[in-house]
């Protein structure tokens, strides 16, 4: 049975992979829960997975990021100045807005 899936599949790629796409953009919700739910069950095991890849991928990672931050430097620069801003209260900075300690 299994080769014959197989087989199936490397007939039909294109195919396989539209009703795939079809399927998960009409059940959007669903798929979300079950990545959720597997990233919980399995959370050091995607951890690895995730650190193997940017290790073996380092600089590909890096030119994407930096890439998308070129691309979207207002929102990067929105998100940078608030995360400092909770960073600088957690650290206890009498203004958190300033990044002095007073």
């Amino acid at each position: 049975v299994a080769a014959q899936q197989k087989a199936y599949y490397e007939a039909n790629r294109e195919k396989v992979a539209a009703q795939k796409k079809a399927y998960r953009e009409a059940n959007r919700e669903k798929v979300a829960a079950q990545k959720k739910a597997y990233y919980e069950a399995n959370r050091e095991k995607v951890a690895a997975q995730q650190k193997a890849y940017y290790e073996a991928n380092r600089e590909k990672v890096a030119a994407r990021q930096k890439a998308y931050r070129e691309a979207n430097r207002e929102k990067y620069n929105a998100y940078m100045r608030e995360y400092m801003k909770k960073k600088r209260a957690a650290a206890g900075c009498a203004r958190p807005d300033s990044g002095r300690k007073e």
